[in-house]
């Protein structure tokens, strides 16, 4: 089947890297937060190897927040019509709707490739028949999290509000997870709370990337849910892109 969809893909990897000294100061940003809180941790908790602990979840947050910036692009077009420049284009609406959340995962992989790496190099045995599940579900992850975003970028119409509402989901998603603190620390917090941490994709993928990395075991009941998560979200928000490129 002859298909452009690799363009659309290729477009929006290259646009990431437009950003490159943004990526690269995010990078320094997060090993410094990583250094640091393992420090402060550490000296603070006595039966938890804090560094080791909180690598993965950090790794995480590095794909969550690269593969969430395409939904701020998709904003941006939809609010100046730049998506009838794209359907202007010898591609099908369909490989511009399924190129958007794949180059997200993509760009969620590039940008989550050091933290990984190092996590990987610090893990006590890390087995490999294991280690080659963390890039697809990794990526997998980053597509549901592209498909989040877009979701709020076609159903939140007001730019303004959209960043607004972004900003407030990065902060539900990220701090209410598993990232920074064990689901043990997060039961003693308000209901609410521990359940949004437990049923988190965010918390899913820091936890099984621990499990694999730490423990040499792979809980196939997260990747189910993580599975759940991307394709439902890959659903909703093709549909919802469609109707508003379509308007």
């Amino acid at each position: 089947m002859n298909t452009k969809l690799h363009l659309i893909v290729e477009r929006d990897v290259r646009n990431f890297f437009k950003y490159r000294w943004w990526m690269a100061g995010l990078i320094s940003m997060n090993l410094a937060d990583l250094f640091i809180l393992a420090i402060v941790f550490s000296r603070m908790v006595t039966r938890l190897e804090y560094f080791k602990f909180v690598l993965p979840g950090i790794a995480i947050l590095a794909l969550f927040a690269s593969a969430f910036t395409i939904g701020r692009e998709v904003s941006a077009e939809i609010r100046r019509m730049l998506h009838h420049y794209l359907l202007s284009l010898p591609v099908k609406e369909w490989e511009i709707i399924i190129g958007r959340p794949l180059a997200g995962g993509i760009r969620g992989l590039i940008y989550a490739a050091p933290m990984l790496g190092l996590a990987i190099v610090l893990s006590p045995t890390p087995r490999p028949e294991l280690l080659i599940y963390i890039p697809p579900v990794l990526f997998m992850l980053g597509m549901g999290i592209s498909a989040l975003a877009i979701f709020l970028a076609t159903v939140v119409r007001n730019f303004d509000a959209y960043i607004s509402i972004r900003g407030l989901m990065y902060f539900i998603l990220m701090f209410s997870s598993t990232v920074f603190y064990p689901i043990d620390v997060l039961k003693n917090l308000p209901t609410p709370i521990y359940l949004l941490a437990l049923y988190n994709p965010v918390s899913h993928g820091a936890d099984l990337m621990r499990e694999v990395l730490q423990q040499g075991v792979l809980d196939p009941m997260k990747i189910i849910s993580l599975t759940i998560f991307s394709t439902v979200f890959l659903l909703v928000s093709s549909i919802l892109y469609y109707r508003r490129i379509r308007e």
